[in-house]
């Protein structure tokens, strides 16, 4: 009987969750997203150049192994090690302390 009680609660998350990713990536494909591009020198780790606004990528637009942005309606193409990072997002430290 449990069961039957959780089942449609368990459905009805995973649903929303869905149903908001599927909004995300429309926003992402039609308009973009406040992100943050960081190009990193895939040798040496070193921020190159950092990018700032409305950004979409463009996955379809590979050019030699290249990828493709979309930043404040302006191309971007790199071969570069690069980070995106959506705006507004809160960072937590992913570095344990010792005790």
């Amino acid at each position: 009987m449990k069961l039957l009680l959780i089942l449609p609660v368990l459905f009805a998350v995973t649903a929303c969750e869905k149903v908001s990713n599927t909004a995300k990536n429309i926003q992402s494909d039609w308009i973009g997203l406040d992100r943050k591009i960081e190009i990193y020198s895939c040798y040496t780790g070193k921020v190159l150049k950092t990018y700032k606004g409305s950004v979409r990528l463009n996955p379809d637009d590979k050019i030699g192994g290249a990828t493709s942005f979309l930043v404040d309606g302006k191309k971007l193409h790199t071969n570069m090690c690069y980070v995106v990072t959506e705006i507004g997002i809160k960072e937590e430290s992913s570095v344990e302390s010792a005790p």
